[in-house]
């Protein structure tokens, strides 16, 4: 069994309000959720209306399994052009 940890920070620079950032991040987390079925969190910066830290967590019995859907959320956070991600670290257990 091996389980994949995606930590990303990042920023949505529009966002005015609280509101405005749950909303794009809303959309984003759900997207991942449906489609990969993986485990995501927004986990700090909660109070800051522009900076998010995003937790996203998968399992399977196979590494490669767990890596390609962790990129391919990935690739979806870094196409939304809403959001700016700045860290980004991909950690295996």
């Amino acid at each position: 069994m091996f389980i994949g940890l995606l930590t990303c920070e990042g920023q949505i620079p529009t966002s005015l309000s609280l509101k405005d950032k749950r909303r794009v991040l809303q959309s984003v987390l759900t997207r991942i959720k449906n489609k990969w079925n993986l485990s995501v969190s927004e986990v700090g910066r909660q109070d800051d209306r522009q900076v998010f830290e995003l937790a996203i967590v998968g399992v399977a019995t196979a590494k490669h399994v767990v890596e390609k859907e962790l990129q391919l959320a990935l690739k979806l956070l870094e196409a939304t052009d809403e959001m700016m991600i700045f860290h980004i670290d991909i950690t295996f257990v």
